[in-house]
C-alpha cells in the first residue's frame, strides 16, 4: 500500500467512511515492511487513539484485504499478518523470534506444483520456515 489517497478514494467509494483512526492504520501501513499482525497494529493506533478498538483495527485490516491493498499472511501459525507490498514475492519465517522477512522472486524460479487447466488460482503463498541467522 503506497498511495494513502488511492484508498481514501476505494473506501469512500465503497460508502466507508474515512476516520482519523482509519487514516492512521493507513499510514501505519503505507511502505511498512514489518508484517505487522492485526494485535501489533491495534497497538501502535492505540498510542495515537487511545479510544480505538481492536474490531475497527480488524475490520479495516479485513477491508483492506479484501480490496486488495495489503496481502494477508497465514505464515505464523499463531496470528495473521498484514503485508502492504502486493507485488507477488516470498517469506521467510524464523520459528524463534518470530520475524517475518521478504524474499525477492527471480523470473526463473522453479515451478514447484502443476495446477490444473480448470483451476482458477487467486493467490499464492510461498514462504520458508526456520531460523534466522540470529536465532540459529
Amino acid at each position: 500500500m503506497r498511495d494513502i489517497d488511492k484508498v481514501v478514494r476505494r473506501f469512500r467509494a465503497a460508502g466507508l467512511k474515512i476516520t482519523p483512526q482509519r487514516l492512521s492504520i493507513f499510514r501505519l501501513l503505507q511502505d511498512n515492511c514489518s508484517h505487522p499482525s492485526a494485535e501489533e497494529v491495534y497497538k501502535e493506533v492505540l498510542t495515537i487513539h487511545p479510544s480505538i478498538s481492536f474490531t475497527t483495527v480488524y475490520k479495516t485490516l479485513q477491508t483492506l484485504r479484501d480490496m486488495g491493498e495489503v496481502q494477508e499472511l497465514s505464515i505464523d501459525p499463531e496470528r495473521a499478518h498484514y503485508d502492504p507490498e502486493i507485488r507477488e514475492h516470498a517469506h521467510t519465517f524464523c520459528r524463534s523470534c518470530r520475524q517475518i522477512s521478504d524474499l525477492e522472486n527471480t523470473p526463473d524460479a522453479p515451478v514447484l506444483v502443476k495446477l490444473p487447466d480448470n483451476f482458477e488460482v487467486h493467490n499464492v503463498q510461498i514462504h520458508a520456515v526456520g531460523l534466522c541467522e540470529q536465532c540459529r
